[in-house]
């Protein structure tokens, strides 16, 4: 065994590690979260290391401390040696984001929440009786739980009654503490059968609930107060699965692989999950014990490495999933390994498809898709791109691999939208970049948004060709290249903002950035034609996901991210998975509502899709190959020129 030094922020970490082992699977078996968005293939470059002391092998070669900064994908462990890892190569999962909801973004759920229920009334999944119970005598010497199910049956009308042994356990001592005075919180399972959820003093709250949205790249959930369905707080935090791969493919290959999947799912729920939830806890004032309603949304990857159930097949022709209803799957809180109550009621929303899934179901709910005659598409951006199109008739999905870089994955200063991230850019006639920073006075990165307008500025004024490549005829000392020719633009100088480094965006960034939004762009137009219509024929785009509430949408149209239409068509809806959740926590019928949807959504797999490709190699390009389809573009002419010279 070799003594592995590990250096991090206020931190030393000592371990010891076969001779030969990898280094980046030493680091994260220390416990330390590094960034791997690429999961060790050496693509991204985000596991940068610093060798301090002592050696390691660089595939072919040996690296020493002379040879400053490795991949530790790159390396393995030889002898005893001291590694520093640098904050910006670590994975910040335990930044925790709470906020107490208010104004528009806590009035959207609650609009949206009133309106379903206008149309479809409200039907909770919980509902609370106080009971007076007489106390036992010699004479009257039932046992605790046949005279809790006796008063039940009386009051109710219902036959039979399930308490499970969680409660049972509670129910002695409860009773005598309370003089027998006790309200029962409980749920129908038929017609003739209710299930006791909770037993507790009257006079107490019925409960709380909690709705998450399960992204790949971040979780997020709000605390719901069950008696006024009122939101009492949201939290947000870092995926803790993107230290083992940015997107859901590579997460699936690690998965796979020894106890991968178990990692998987420990790292969501212990350390993404039940961390949410303590915090939206701690901030109320209530134990975790009185949650007693739980709703995820999530794709059908992150589903199944919730529930522990191996995924391989989802990225397997024919693409299969485990599973898609989730309408009869019995899930208990320590299922999971929930820190909530152990007799919870557990929903998931379903899938439709092995890259469409109940985040997608659940999104449809709020865009309100089917409740109009107008034409409309929700574009969900996040890693997986889903899209889905309908009216009243008819909904029809597909779904893209985006990749995450649309909230901040894979680029070199890329991070989500937290305090400190630039989420809007504008570059005047200097080349110098002007920013507007989340919560901050100075920046740490750059999220979705910010790179939006940052690739559209750089096209704007002349940084940029189609392609996305530097032009080295202009003169400017924000756009630098390296001893290969790749170009790096200066979004904020070290100097000016008192940084370690410069923040920076390269070739290699827009380039991906590129992919990405193309293969939006291609699923989208697809998807319509499939149909035989054109983005004319669209009367709305509604626009879901984290980076949605910040996109400049003149300048999504300007790099080909969305169709060159009216931009009063589009309007921003936010987090629709979230919201979806939390209708689904607040009504049964909301629930039904999306188990429906997901029956009715008639799949497309783009992986086979004639003339897919095609699209997606014609959408990667500023704006794109064909700028009939782009007419208010700007600055045509030098585009079409940068085109023509790519192609």
């Amino acid at each position: 065994m070799i003594e592995l030094t590990i250096q991090i922020p206020n931190e030393t970490i000592k371990v010891k590690v076969q001779q030969g082992e990898n280094l980046l699977h030493a680091i994260r078996t220390a416990g330390v979260n590094i960034d791997a968005p690429c999961n060790g293939n050496g693509t991204c470059g985000k596991c940068r290391v610093k060798l301090m002391d002592g050696s390691v092998k660089h595939k072919n070669n040996f690296k020493n401390k002379e040879s400053g900064t490795v991949l530790a994908c790159s390396c393995t462990v030889v002898e005893p040696a001291t590694i520093c890892v640098p904050k910006e190569s670590l994975l910040d999962v335990n930044n925790i984001r709470v906020q107490k909801n208010t104004d528009d973004y806590e009035e959207r759920f609650y609009r949206l929440r009133e309106k379903f229920a206008s149309r479809y009334n409200v039907e909770s999944h919980v509902q609370k009786i106080e009971l007076h119970l007489e106390e036992p005598t010699l004479d009257d010497n039932i046992s605790d739980v046949t005279r809790i199910k006796k008063h039940l049956r009386l009051e109710l009308g219902c036959s039979r009654v399930e308490i499970n042994t969680h409660l049972l356990q509670r129910i002695p001592v409860l009773l005598r503490e309370s003089n027998f005075k006790v309200a029962v919180v409980y749920t129908w399972l038929d017609e003739d059968k209710i299930r006791v959820i909770d037993i507790k003093p009257q006079g107490q709250a019925t409960g709380y609930g909690v709705a998450v949205d399960v992204g790949t790249t971040s979780v997020a959930a709000c605390l719901v107060d069950l008696d006024t369905n009122q939101i009492l707080g949201e939290a947000a935090c870092a995926n803790a699965q993107s230290k083992y791969g940015a997107d859901v493919i590579n997460r699936i290959i690690y998965a796979i692989k020894g106890d991968g999947l178990k990692e998987l799912k420990e790292a969501v729920v212990k350390e993404s999950i039940n961390p949410l939830i303590m915090e939206l806890c701690k901030a109320n004032g209530i134990k975790s014990d009185e949650i007693i309603i739980f709703t995820a949304s999530a794709n059908t990857t992150m589903t199944q490495l919730l529930l522990g159930v191996y995924p391989d097949f989802l990225r397997k022709e024919p693409y299969i999933p485990a599973l898609t209803d989730t309408r009869d799957l019995d899930i208990s809180a320590a299922d999971i390994g929930l820190c909530i109550n152990n007799n919870a009621l557990i929903h998931l929303s379903p899938a439709v498809a092995s890259y469409v899934g109940g985040d997608i179901s659940a999104g449809v709910l709020p865009a309100m898709i089917q409740e109009s005659d107008k034409l409309s598409i929700l574009i969900d951006l996040g890693t997986n791109g889903e899209i889905v199109l309908g009216n009243s008739d008819f909904l029809m999905t597909c779904a893209c691999s985006a990749g995450p870089a649309f909230e901040g994955g894979e680029i070199s200063c890329g991070m989500r939208a937290a305090p400190g991230a630039i989420e809007a850019v504008t570059i005047g006639e200097d080349y110098q970049a002007r920013l507007n920073i989340i919560g901050a006075e100075k920046p740490y990165g750059i999220c979705g948004s910010g790179i939006i307008d940052l690739i559209s500025e750089l096209k704007r004024v002349g940084l940029i060709d189609a392609r996305g490549k530097f032009k080295k005829d202009i003169a400017t000392k924000y756009v630098k290249f390296d001893q290969y020719g790749i170009g790096q633009y200066i979004v904020a100088e070290k100097e000016q903002y008192g940084l370690d480094e410069d923040i920076y965006i390269t070739e290699v960034d827009i380039d991906n950035f590129i992919r990405a939004k193309a293969a939006v762009y291609s699923a989208t137009y697809v998807l319509l034609s499939s149909v035989g219509m054109d983005f004319e024929d669209l009367d709305e785009v509604k626009v879901a996901g984290g980076i949605g509430n910040h996109i400049n949408i003149k300048n999504a149209i300007n790099i080909g991210l969305f169709p060159d239409i009216n931009p009063e068509k589009y309007t921003f809806i936010g987090n629709s998975s979230l919201i979806g959740s939390y209708l689904s926590l607040t009504n049964k019928k909301a629930q039904d509502y999306i188990d429906e949807t997901a029956e009715q959504m008639t799949y497309i797999e783009l992986s086979v899709y004639p003339g897919y490709m095609d699209e997606f190699i014609s959408a990667s390009f500023i704006p794109h190959t064909n700028l009939q389809r782009f007419p208010n573009h700007n600055k045509m002419d030098g585009v079409a020129k940068d085109v023509k010279s790519a192609v």
